[in-house]
């Protein structure tokens, strides 16, 4: 089940650069609120010290946000973007999507890949290849994973581990080739190029493969 937070939420006045500058200088983040049931997207902000642990986490766009606005109101979201300072890093904007019951959103969640230390084929002298990080799917919010564990122990050398093979939850629809390869254990390659009478060996390492909006 995915991670879920709890934070208060202001509709705010206005848009635009100098409201937005205005806003994080107040100590908050300028944002918008918008869902199926929602004719327009909802101006809004947020606390920048109680959004930032959740937006900086690895699994953010997994996190099932509790939010509750000045009038009572009540509703949970999903962080769907973040701008952010291409300098610092700093959290510019969030875009807040509304989760409606029975509704699927499309997520993308982290591929949590364990075992890497005790894999049998990378003891055998194979080398682990990580071919995906993460997976979109789309998904009943209810049943969101924080991740999708990989348990890569038991693969031996040229074994492979596709979509077909991960353990999704029952409502996920994912919209990619089954048969797509997340991770595998290959052979280690050693190309031996020859220059006239000597021979010189290359070892070639393998390397694993390890996501615009406008400021308002």
């Amino acid at each position: 089940m995915a991670l879920s937070a709890k934070i208060s939420m202001k509709k705010r006045e206005g848009t635009g650069k100098e409201v937005s500058r205005k806003i994080r200088k107040e100590g908050y983040i300028p944002g918008v609120f918008y869902g199926p049931e929602l004719e327009e997207a909802i101006p809004v902000m947020v606390d920048a010290k109680a959004i930032r642990p959740f937006a900086n986490s690895a699994h953010w766009e997994t996190i099932r946000i509790e939010c509750q606005f000045e009038d009572g109101t009540e509703a949970e979201c999903l962080m769907k973007e973040i701008q952010r300072d291409p300098l610092t890093g700093e959290i510019l904007h969030v875009d807040f999507l509304k989760l409606v019951k029975g509704h699927k959103v499309i997520v993308n969640v982290p591929i949590d890949v364990v075992g890497k230390d005790v894999c049998v084929g990378v003891k055998q002298g194979g080398v682990l290849e990580v071919l995906m990080h993460e997976i979109e799917m789309e998904v009943l919010p209810r049943e969101i994973p924080e991740a999708v564990v990989v348990d890569v122990s038991k693969l031996g050398i040229d074994d492979v581990i596709h979509i077909k093979d991960l353990k999704l939850p029952e409502s996920a629809v994912v919209d990619q080739d089954p048969n797509a390869a997340v991770v595998m254990v290959s052979s280690a390659r050693v190309a031996v190029e020859e220059e006239g009478e000597e021979g010189e060996e290359q070892e070639v390492e393998v390397i694993g493969k390890g996501k615009k909006k406008e400021e308002e």
